[in-house]
């Protein structure tokens, strides 16, 4: 099975139960027919940049839990994902080119005015799923993420006024990636392999702040530069 939507497509019985939208994500993964070469599925041209909203880690333990989970993925075909790049991706806002200066710095206002607002929530990490194109985990609960997302697309569609607020939001699937395929290949091999690494435990992690990142694509990884850190509740 292959998508061009929202993965997965539907959304699991309840976006509370971490125990729920694992069994969903994981049920999804399964179904996959074909993995695809994250790389070419994602266009990036030469050069470009653009502006996203990102959730960022450096706990001690998650790091711990992706390295492990990478290390024991005994097959070939991955790039993983950096353990100082780790990141919930809630939202791209534009091209650096498509974008002012002015705009971003209006954004950013905007935004740490409404996150004041916001308090520090706690997400469950695990256990491994995957998608089409990558290896990742579960995160839930997707309540407080789906408010943050719709807080920041209502910031992001207030200061640009040509950014359709509510055009992602329906295909918002938060996750934590670990690992990109990089060739087409067909899936079954791939999901046994995550199979044997869906243990029980967990990682607990604080959200307590959101980014404003430049990213940029390098070879076979994400990275950025960190424009602004806003904290939620002030």
């Amino acid at each position: 099975m292959t998508s061009n939507g929202p993965f997965p497509r539907l959304l699991p019985d309840s976006t509370s139960d971490p125990a729920a939208i694992a069994r969903n994500d994981w049920s999804a993964f399964s179904e996959i027919d074909v993995l695809r070469d994250h790389w070419t599925v994602k266009q990036w041209a030469p050069g470009r940049t653009g502006y996203y909203w990102y959730l960022t880690f450096d706990d001690a333990d998650l790091i711990e839990f992706a390295a492990e989970c990478q290390q024991a993925l005994a097959i070939g075909g991955f790039d993983p994902v950096p353990l100082d790049a780790l990141h919930i991706t809630m939202m791209g806002i534009g091209s650096t080119g498509a974008v002012t200066e002015g705009q971003i710095d209006g954004l950013i206002s905007i935004a740490r005015e409404h996150l004041s607002d916001v308090k520090p929530f706690d997400l469950t990490v695990g256990p491994l799923s995957g998608s089409s194109g990558a290896i990742r985990f579960s995160v839930a609960p997707w309540d407080p993420l789906f408010d943050l997302h719709q807080l920041l697309s209502t910031c992001t569609g207030e200061a640009l006024r040509s950014v359709a607020s509510a055009s992602s939001a329906a295909r918002f699937r938060p996750h934590l990636g670990i690992a990109y395929n990089n060739i087409d290949r067909t899936a079954i091999e791939v999901i046994d392999a995550v199979a044997k690494l869906r243990r029980a435990e967990r990682v607990n992690v604080r959200v307590n702040q959101v980014e404003l990142v430049v990213l940029r694509r390098e070879d076979h990884t994400y990275r950025w530069d960190t424009l602004a850190v806003l904290a939620l509740g002030g």
